[in-house]
C-alpha cells in the first residue's frame, strides 16, 4: 500500500505527460510534419532495405537510426500478417527519390512513438534526479515541469534524436551523482561512463558530458587511486558502448573524421537563427510553436536556481558540472551561424532540475510549505498552458494539403476519370493508390506537352518554385493551361520548392483544375444577292 501511494503522483504525472503529447501523434500523418523526420526514417529504410547496420552515412551517428530500426523489425511479424506481405516489399525507393515519401506509414507511427517514449524516460528522469538531489517534493516538481514545458513537449511526438540525446545526458548526470558520493560509486561510474558513449553515438557534441562527469568523480570524497580507477572505468565503459553502437568509430574512423567535418562546414556557413529569440519570444522556427521555448519569468527562475545550488553546500558541486557542460557547450556552438534551438536541449533537464532546487529551498524557509506546494502546481501551468494550447489545437487538427486535395478528388472523380499530379508534390503513391479514377504522376519537364494536348480529365498542379527562386509555371505558361482548364479547388498556402531533397511540409499550395468542355465551331452560312 505504502509503495502504491508512492508511484501515485508519479503515474498521474506521467499520464498528463502523455495525455499532453499523445494528440498530436497523427500530426500531418501520412506525411511528415518536421523537417528532421525523413532525415531519421530514410536512413532506416536504407538498413531495412539492405538488410545490414552498415550506414549510409557518418555525418551522423548511428545509434538513434539503430533504435527505429529494431522496432520496425520487432513489428514486421504484425506488419506482415495484416498485410500479407513483408514490410521489406513496400519500403520507399532507396536512395530516395523525393524526401517527403516514406514507406510504409508504419515507419512513421513506429519512429514517432520511439521518440514518445524517450520523452516520457526523459520526464520520469528529470524528477528522479532532482529527487535524488533534494527530495520528494522537488522531484515531483521537476517531473511536473518537464511534462508541461513547451521546448520538451514540442518535440516528443515527432521523429527526432534530440529527446534521445537529452535522456542519455541526463542519464550521465544522474550517474555522476552516484559515483560521486552514492552507496556504489564503482557502478555509478560504469553506469555514467555508459551513457556518454549512448550520448556520443546520438548526437556527437554530447560527448561533451564526459567534463561534467570526470569533475564530479574528481570532486568526490574517496582517495585519490580510487577516484583514478572511477574515471578509468567510466572511460573504458563510455567507449565499448560508443563502439558497440556505432562499431564505424573504429572501423571507418577516417569516413568519420572527414563526414564532421563536412557537417561542420555546413553548419558554419547556413546562418539562421537566434538562441536568444527562440528561448523568449518565438520557439524554433521549424516549429509550428508561436511561443518561446522557455520565456523569461522561466529563464529568471532557472537563474535564481542556479544561484541557490551554487550558494547551498550540498548541491555545490553538482551546479558546478552543468555550469561546465552548459559552457562547453556554449564555446562548442558559438563559432556556427546555424542556431536551433534543438542544439540546447540537453541543458532543459538540468535547466528544470534547478527551478525545482529554488523550489525546495524556498519550501524549507517558508512557514506554510503547502502554500509552496499548491504554487509549484499552478507554476508551470500559469506559465505553459497558451503555448501547449496553441501547439496541441495546431498539431491536433493538422491535415496535409495533400490529403485535403486527395479527398477532394476522391469525392468528384469517377472510375472514368484520367487525372495527372505533379511529381513535385511528393504525393505517397500508396495513398493515389486509393482513389478510382486513372491516375499519372509526371515531373514537370513531362507534364506539360500532355496538359496542353488536354489529356486528363483533371490536373493536380502547385505553386512551385525553381533553385533560381522562379516559378516553374511561368505566367504564360499558367495561361495556356487555364485556356485549357478551369479551377475547381485550392488548398494551403505555402510554395514548393523544386529541390527533391528538401522537405515539402505540410501546407504545400495545391490546385486542382478540370478540364473545359471542347469548344464547338459554329458554321456560318453566307447568302448571296443578285
Amino acid at each position: 500500500m505504502k509503495r502504491s501511494k508512492a508511484l501515485a503522483p508519479w503515474l498521474a504525472i506521467l499520464l498528463v505527460a502523455a495525455l499532453v503529447r499523445l494528440p498530436t501523434l497523427t500530426a500531418g500523418f501520412p506525411y511528415l510534419n518536421y523537417v528532421d523526420e525523413g532525415h531519421v526514417l530514410h536512413h532506416v529504410i536504407h538498413h531495412l532495405d539492405r538488410g545490414t547496420w552498415e550506414p549510409d552515412t557518418y555525418s551522423y551517428p548511428t545509434l538513434p537510426f539503430y533504435i527505429v530500426t529494431a522496432a520496425a523489425l520487432a513489428w514486421s511479424p504484425v506488419y506482415a500478417a495484416v498485410h500479407g506481405r513483408a514490410l521489406r516489399d513496400d519500403l520507399s525507393p532507396m536512395p530516395s527519390i523525393y524526401y517527403d515519401i516514406v514507406l510504409p506509414t508504419d515507419l512513421l507511427i513506429l519512429g514517432r512513438l520511439v521518440t514518445l517514449a524517450f520523452s516520457l524516460g526523459l520526464v520520469l528522469l528529470t524528477g528522479l534526479y532532482a529527487r535524488r538531489l533534494a527530495g520528494p517534493a522537488a522531484g515531483f516538481f521537476a517531473a511536473w515541469t518537464a511534462a508541461l514545458l513547451p521546448a520538451l513537449v514540442a518535440r516528443s511526438v515527432i521523429v527526432n534524436i534530440n529527446p534521445m540525446v537529452a535522456l542519455f545526458v541526463l542519464a550521465a548526470f544522474y550517474f555522476a551523482e552516484e559515483a560521486r558520493d552514492g552507496d556504489r560509486p564503482w557502478r555509478g561510474a560504469a553506469l555514467a561512463g555508459v551513457m556518454i558513449g549512448l550520448a556520443t553515438v546520438t548526437k556527437y557534441p554530447s560527448a561533451l558530458v564526459c567534463l561534467p562527469v570526470t569533475l564530479a568523480i574528481l570532486l568526490g570524497r574517496r582517495p585519490f587511486r580510487d577516484r583514478f580507477r572511477q574515471l578509468v572505468l567510466a572511460g573504458g565503459a563510455s567507449l565499448l558502448a560508443a563502439v558497440v553502437c556505432m562499431p564505424a568509430l573504429v572501423l571507418r574512423t577516417n569516413d568519420v573524421r572527414h563526414s564532421l567535418g563536412h557537417m561542420s562546414s555546413v553548419y558554419e556557413h547556413q546562418g539562421i537563427g537566434s538562441y536568444w529569440d527562440q528561448a523568449v519570444l518565438r520557439a524554433e522556427w521549424d516549429l509550428p510553436l508561436n511561443h518561446p521555448e522557455l520565456g523569461i519569468p522561466f529563464l529568471l527562475l532557472i537563474a535564481a536556481g542556479v544561484a541557490v545550488a551554487l550558494a547551498d553546500r550540498r548541491w555545490r558541486k553538482t551546479a558546478l558540472g552543468w555550469l561546465l557542460f552548459a559552457a562547453a557547450t556554449a564555446v562548442l556552438l558559438a563559432p556556427y551561424n546555424f542556431r536551433a534551438f534543438r542544439n540546447l536541449l540537453p541543458l532543459i533537464p538540468l535547466a528544470v532540475v534547478a527551478a525545482a532546487l529554488l523550489y525546495a529551498r524556498l519550501r524549507e524557509i517558508v512557514p506554510q510549505p503547502h502554500a509552496a506546494d499548491v504554487a509549484a502546481v499552478l507554476l508551470p501551468l500559469t506559465l505553459f498552458y497558451p503555448a501547449l494550447d496553441q501547439y496541441i489545437r495546431h498539431q491536433a487538427t493538422l491535415v496535409d494539403t495533400r490529403e485535403q486535395a486527395l479527398e477532394w478528388i476522391a469525392r468528384n472523380t469517377g472510375p472514368k476519370d484520367r487525372i495527372l499530379v505533379s511529381a513535385e508534390l511528393t504525393f505517397l503513391p500508396t495513398r493515389l493508390d486509393t482513389l478510382e479514377a486513372e491516375t499519372v504522376v509526371h515531373r514537370w519537364d513531362r507534364a506539360l506537352s500532355r496538359i496542353l494536348k488536354r489529356r486528363f480529365n483533371y490536373v493536380v498542379l502547385g505553386e512551385v518554385t525553381a533553385r533560381d527562386g522562379s516559378r516553374m509555371i511561368p505566367v504564360p505558361v499558367r495561361d495556356l493551361i487555364l485556356a485549357r482548364y478551369e479551377p475547381q479547388a485550392e488548398f494551403g498556402l505555402s510554395p514548393t520548392h523544386a529541390a527533391r531533397g528538401g522537405f515539402r511540409g505540410n501546407g504545400q499550395r495545391i490546385y486542382v483544375l478540370k478540364r473545359k468542355p471542347p469548344v464547338r465551331k459554329t458554321r456560318t452560312t453566307r447568302t448571296s444577292t443578285d
